[in-house]
């Protein structure tokens, strides 16, 4: 029983996380998913949790750029267009409590936004770009503690 509680308590945990730099399984889940469209152009996307700031979701997407253009053998690229797709719910949330012959209950507004930003990248073999890809990558994961 000991066990169970503490692997709830885990997943608990590591579900009000900020959504880590990874890879999406598909394009509308979270992380990051990238498409070539045609040689040295990319459409990057990143796809967040509500726990995720909107700052750390463009950083995300300019480092899979960046990273993109690396894996491709290209040194610099530029950002062609940008989007900010983010989804925000709202809602109120009521409920009522009794304990130990006190009642109360409350009522108040959450509000969840999903961060979402796309990027068209136009890459470059040459550094005569705006955004040198070595130095954002190493940049970025220095920033946010990414091996």
């Amino acid at each position: 029983m000991k066990r169970l509680f503490t692997v709830l308590i885990a997943a608990l945990f590591c579900s009000a996380c900020a959504t880590p730099y990874k890879a999406a399984s598909k394009p509308t889940s979270n992380g990051y998913f990238d498409t070539l469209l045609q040689p040295g152009v990319y459409d990057i996307t990143f796809n967040a949790n509500d726990e995720t700031e909107i700052k750390q979701v463009q950083d995300f997407a300019l480092l899979r750029a960046a990273d993109v253009c690396l894996e491709n053998g290209y040194q610099s690229f530029s950002v062609v267009n940008s989007t900010n797709n983010s989804k925000t719910e709202n809602g109120v949330v009521t409920g009522s409590n009794t304990n130990n012959n006190y009642s109360f209950s409350y009522s108040y507004l959450v509000s969840e936004t999903e961060p979402k930003v796309s990027i068209l990248i136009q890459c470059s073999p040459d550094k005569n770009l705006f955004f040198d890809a070595e130095s954002v990558s190493i940049n970025l994961r220095k920033k946010y503690k990414i091996k």
